[in-house]
């Protein structure tokens, strides 16, 4: 089955932290039908460096150790970047200066393995050409 989206960091960040009950149930959804196999996700390895980060400044790097062992067991797969994905990361760039690089490469891993559809709430990726950025919403 392809994948259906590529989990931003930011879909991690809620996930844990979640701002509102209507998001802590929204993402443990998703989780939930990730483990069941009913619906195929992935995040970019780009995702980890991220998350160690961030949160393991707050959390500490164990925290975030089993935050990513939690998220493989869950069936989530993790995409690593290969010379495809670093290429049309790049080429993202060029055309929006604006976004980070780490986004780009999670646009870029979004394009070419789940159609463009990215699970984040950051505008950045409303910069980027083919990519269908979704947040409480159906993916």
């Amino acid at each position: 089955m392809a994948l259906r989206a590529i989990l931003d960091t930011r879909f991690y960040f809620s996930y844990y932290s979640p701002e509102s009950r209507k998001v802590a149930d929204w993402s443990r959804e998703l989780v939930h039908k990730a483990v069941r196999g009913e619906l195929p996700l992935a995040s970019s390895t780009v995702t980890i460096a991220e998350l160690y980060a961030t949160m393991g400044r707050r959390l500490g790097i164990e925290a975030v150790r089993m935050r990513i062992a939690s998220m493989k067991a869950s069936n989530i797969g993790l995409i690593p970047v290969t010379e495809d994905v670093a290429s049309l990361a790049g080429r993202i760039s060029l055309r929006a200066p604006s976004v980070p690089l780490a986004d780009a490469l999670i646009a870029a891993t979004a394009r070419i393995h789940s159609n463009g559809v990215v699970v984040t709430d950051d505008e950045h990726f409303g910069l980027i050409e083919g990519i269908k950025a979704r947040w409480m919403a159906k993916v």
